[in-house]
């Protein structure tokens, strides 16, 4: 998920503020929410929708934190009654509040990701017993259920209206269009992923969800990936999906806006390429 924000307002130091960060103005810049987290000003974790909401009702600015390698980690929102549109959807966010589409893409975004954001919670409060095993089935079910209705929603707006880029819905909206389609069966995603692909080369989708769904496409079809997004469990052990020109994968990666590969597969616990999928399980898969 991306944010987009354009100014940004200085308000004074009160209550929470985040250990081991500095506050940093950043402006002009887009954001993926996916290592960042939002908080309010008692330091209280606040989600995405909620945030939208904060930002947008004109009634908070928000401050920007970032650890020893300029990485934006934190946004705190500050109450602060002087803040004009510090969160901006687009140059016309009147118009687009007015876009049913808009609207129906973002409430589909929340059905898309509400559960599978549970999907965490479950190992947290049930460890790796036999009880968490059946509550991660039970809402798998439940998650593949709701995919079902999201992509026959999502394949009815795009095929009426193409793929709605962030100049005509907001990045929400658009990234909900990437986020179906990548759950889908991958006969749709070939079918759809040359719209986005010239929806991003535009500016008007993120390469990142061009570069993810190619990847996960080039999966399920058994080639080696591009970018090296892609990961496979095999008897309860992830591997990384082989890389097509390995040592070339983060200027790649460079190309689309996705950070360094290392970095980025810390974040499951593998390596490049000590955790890259065997040869014989690879050969097996395909």
């Amino acid at each position: 998920m991306i944010l987009l924000f354009s100014t940004a307002i200085s308000v004074a130091q009160t209550a929470y503020q985040p250990d081991g960060l500095v506050k940093k103005t950043i402006s002009g810049i887009q954001m993926d929410l996916a290592s960042v987290t939002i908080k309010d000003n008692d330091g209280k974790v606040v989600d995405e929708s909620t945030a939208v909401s904060m930002l947008q009702s004109g009634k908070y600015s928000m401050e920007t934190y970032v650890d020893e390698q300029e990485r934006v980690k934190e946004i705190v929102l500050r109450p602060d009654q002087t803040a004009k549109s510090v969160f901006t959807l687009t140059t016309d966010n009147q118009q687009i509040s007015a876009n049913p589409l808009k609207d129906e893409l973002e409430n589909i975004r929340i059905k898309d990701q509400a559960l599978r954001m549970l999907l965490g919670c479950i190992p947290q409060t049930f460890g790796s017993n036999a009880d968490a095993e059946k509550y991660n089935k039970y809402l798998w079910t439940l998650i593949n259920q709701e995919d079902s209705k999201n992509q026959e929603q999502v394949i009815k707006i795009i095929d009426e209206h193409g793929w709605l880029g962030i100049s005509q819905v907001d990045f929400f909206a658009n990234n909900a269009l990437f986020l179906v389609i990548q759950h889908a069966p991958v006969e749709i995603q070939e079918k759809y992923f040359p719209l986005l692909k010239e929806s991003a080369e535009k500016g008007e989708s993120k390469l990142a969800d061009m570069a993810l769904m190619d990847d996960r496409i080039r999966m399920r079809r058994k080639k080696k990936q591009l970018y090296g997004s892609q990961t496979i469990t095999i008897n309860g052990k992830n591997y990384v999906w082989p890389i097509e020109d390995a040592q070339n994968v983060d200027e790649r990666r460079k190309s689309v806006q996705l950070p360094p590969l290392a970095g980025y597969l810390k974040s499951f616990g593998l390596t490049y390429p000590q955790d890259e999928l065997p040869a014989e399980l690879f050969s097996a898969e395909q």
